[in-house]
């Protein structure tokens, strides 16, 4: 230690050198060295103080008086300062300064403590901000960046260092649009508004890349606004993937709409020449045909029906999987529906020696209901046709169930029931998918496309329905579907159509008959100079109009797909150009929803589907033939002809070839029938109308089998609604129509 000389002296003789390093004695030293020192420096003050002069004495009065001034100024500052902590208070208003920094030091304490709770937090966050996945920028109301953390550098491919003070817009690789994009961006953060939004920029490597940016404005603690700030996430991978599914829709759609014209074309190609077929097979069989010709004639009548039920499947199914197929919400008998499902399945069941029924049809099922019969009629006759196919003998059942039944709906359930080959569990999950068989086996053994099943479910769930299955390998099946139909009246029922055609008003008419396909001009013309229709003939649209630049026609018949010109262009230059108003009817073998609306567009007039029968032909033209006064026997009543008076062609596709029993059935119907009839007669007289629903039932098959379409609907009407109308004119002029149309089928018979 550093003693004073005159202690130093007395320490070296009289204490030992050990206890000098002793700590109590040296502690005991070091407060006597400092007693020895203030008394020397006092001695030297006392001293100086009596040397100095009275000017000097009051030059160090002052000194010392400003320096007591200070003193205290800088207590009261430094109480002023404590003060300012809450919940501290000096003690006795003491100036000692020691009390004062004691409490200043525990306040400053506090203080430091707290800032370095707030330094580790805001640390913390600036780690996590620093290194999170996403990109943060900040910037000032000049577009200065002023704080960028990890991500965004590596999301730029730029360092910190050269984008801190720099601007956005500069250092960065934006391209014009997206400048315009972020120039949008920063009035809304100036007008404090924030909005997320995804911009294209080119990385520091010059790659493209997409972010997905969510701006907000940035306040400092005065709530002064002082920049924005923005966190950027990269959406290249993502925004790839949405390209990616964009040309993969416009693929799909364009793939669909190639399917959609290869069926159109397809349908075309096909149909035309089935209408050829069909016609020309018709026209055949009204010619004398030995027995066995006339089984062949039927054979490839049937083989193209066959085809024809194939080709509608194929583009129900397009329809449906493009949207584009629509249901009728009309009234309907639910009865004629079964009924005429059983008239076209009754023969395909007889030939396999296998019973078609209808064993069970609910006593509360409504007479009409509303919704879409010919789209029932395919499903059931879809389920009918597989149940027969699948089974050998036994029987085939369609019932009809009401499950629910209010005043204004009913719930039905329709049931078709086979004893066939049924389906293990393992097919029955899949026997709605397109194009399924059970095994390959099956297609070979009963052939079929796989979609009949599909396009059912299709079509019951598109009429808000539900489909079923129970079945149990070799046992059989029972297919179920249900659907909710709103009740209707006879309001409700469509007005039916004219099936008598007045045939007179073809005579000396001029059709002129344009299509490229010349078995196609030759059916149409076949048909139509059968009833002295004067027919020319145009082998495309510029042909045609040609032809009616030079001569006037009472109606045209034009296909719609021909080479060079098609019908389409040719009937808007014949509205438009030439101001012809002659009707035209379009030909049309395409089938897609909107074909048909696409030719009335154009300028048709109407439109005819091809295959076509006879009878829809005659129908169509005689409804747009510009009509004239015609005169019959009797004065001014129209003799009206039915067509097809009766058809026996599906008798003769029964008796396969074997005419004595054509002739047998043909013998006995001309025998009973009319007999029949005379027992309604003869009932309506009595007022026995059950008894003319039971005979009307009885002769129905009959009336089938003779192929007499125009009382297919009456006879059903007859069975069904006798009672119903009882003494009315409705009954009276509905037994006179069958009396009339079976006398002439029997005339035409015994001939």
């Amino acid at each position: 230690m550093n003693y004073h000389k005159l202690l130093l002296k007395q320490v070296n003789k009289y204490l030992p050198l050990d206890l000098q390093e002793f700590p109590a004695i040296e502690n005991f030293l070091q407060a006597v060295n400092d007693s020895y020192r203030a008394f020397e420096r006092d001695n030297e003050l006392a001293e100086r103080a009596f040397n100095i002069s009275e000017e000097e004495y009051e030059e160090l009065n002052k000194k010392l008086k400003y320096e007591l001034d200070v003193k205290k100024m800088s207590v009261s500052k430094l109480k002023d300062a404590v003060g300012i902590f809450e919940n501290v208070e000096v003690k006795n208003n003491s100036d000692d300064l020691l009390i004062i920094a004691e409490h200043l030091h525990e306040e400053i304490a506090k203080r430091k403590n707290a800032e370095q709770a707030l330094k580790i937090k805001e640390e913390k966050y600036r780690g996590i901000l620093a290194n999170m996945n996403l990109g943060l920028m900040e910037v000032d109301n000049d577009e200065v960046i002023q704080y960028v953390n990890k991500s965004f550098c590596k999301m730029s491919g730029y360092q910190p260092e050269e984008l801190l003070g720099t601007k956005a817009s500069v250092v960065l690789a934006f391209p014009q649009h997206s400048k315009n994009t972020l120039k949008e961006k920063n009035k809304l953060r100036r007008n404090g508004k924030s909005d997320t939004y995804e911009i294209f920029v080119h990385s520091k490597k010059g790659e493209g890349r997409w972010w997905l940016i969510s701006g907000a404005p940035r306040y400092n603690d005065q709530n002064d606004l002082v920049g924005s700030i923005g966190i950027h996430l990269d959406i290249t991978q993502q925004k790839q993937l949405e390209l990616d599914l964009i040309r993969a829709k416009e693929q799909a759609e364009a793939s669909t709409l190639a399917k959609e014209m290869f069926l159109a074309n397809m349908s075309h190609e096909i149909r035309t020449p089935m209408n050829a077929i069909l016609g020309m097979a018709n026209q055949l069989k009204k010619t004398n045909l030995a027995s066995n010709q006339l089984f062949f004639l039927n054979t490839i009548n049937s083989a193209a029906d066959s085809l024809l039920i194939i080709i509608n499947d194929i583009l129900d199914l397009t329809k449906i999987d493009s949207g584009k197929l629509t249901l009728e919400n009309i009234g309907f008998v639910p009865l004629a529906v079964v009924d005429r499902v059983l008239q076209v399945m009754t023969h395909k069941a007889e030939e396999k020696g296998i019973k078609l029924v209808s064993s069970y049809i609910d006593s509360n099922l409504a007479k009409i209901l509303i919704g879409d019969p010919h789209r029932i009629n395919q499903v059931l006759l879809n389920l009918v046709s597989n149940a027969i196919k699948f089974t050998q003998k036994g029987t085939v059942d369609i019932n009809f169930i009401v499950v629910e039944d209010s005043q204004l709906w009913q719930r039905i359930k329709v049931t078709v029931s086979d004893t066939g080959i049924g389906m293990d569990e393992a097919f029955k999950i899949r026997l709605f998918d397109k194009f399924s068989q059970e095994d390959d086996t099956v297609t070979r053994k009963y052939g079929g496309t796989g979609l009949g099943m599909s396009i059912s479910k299709e079509l019951i769930g598109l009429m808000a329905g539900e489909i079923e299955v129970e079945s149990k390998k070799n046992v059989g099946s029972s297919i179920s579907f249900t659907l909710k139909l709103e009740k209707g009246t006879e309001e409700s029922l469509p007005d039916k159509s004219e099936d008598e055609i007045d045939v007179r008003v073809f005579s000396g008419r001029k059709v002129l008959v344009t299509d490229d396909n010349e078995i196609n001009r030759l059916l149409a013309s076949t048909i139509l100079q059968a009833y002295n229709v004067n027919c020319e003939e145009a082998i495309n649209g510029v042909d045609a109009i040609e032809k009616l630049q030079q001569h006037s026609y009472d109606l045209v018949l034009m296909d719609v797909q021909m080479p060079i010109m098609d019908g389409m262009e040719a009937v808007k230059i014949i509205r438009n150009k030439l101001l012809n108003k002659t009707p035209i009817i379009a030909l049309t073998a395409l089938a897609l929803k909107g074909d048909n609306e696409k030719c009335l567009d154009a300028g048709f007039n109407d439109y005819l589907s091809k295959p076509f029968d006879e009878s829809q032909l005659l129908r169509i033209v005689a409804s747009w033939l510009p009509k004239k006064a015609l005169k019959g026997e009797d004065g001014d009543v129209q003799e009206k002809v039915n067509l097809p008076l009766f058809d026996l062609s599906q008798l003769h596709v029964i008796a396969r070839g074997n005419q004595g029993f054509v002739d047998k059935m043909v013998r006995l119907f001309t025998e009973q029938t009319p007999t029949a009839i005379g027992d309604i007669r003869s009932a309506y007289h009595d007022g026995d109308y059950q008894k003319i629903s039971k005979v009307a039932h009885r002769i129905k098959p009959s009336i089938d089998a003779m192929g007499i379409v125009s009382l297919k609907d009456e006879i059903l009407e007859i069975e069904s609604s006798a009672i119903e109308y009882g003494k009315s004119s409705k009954l009276e002029g509905l037994i006179d129509h069958l009396d009339i149309v079976i006398d002439k089928v029997v005339k035409a018979l015994n001939k």
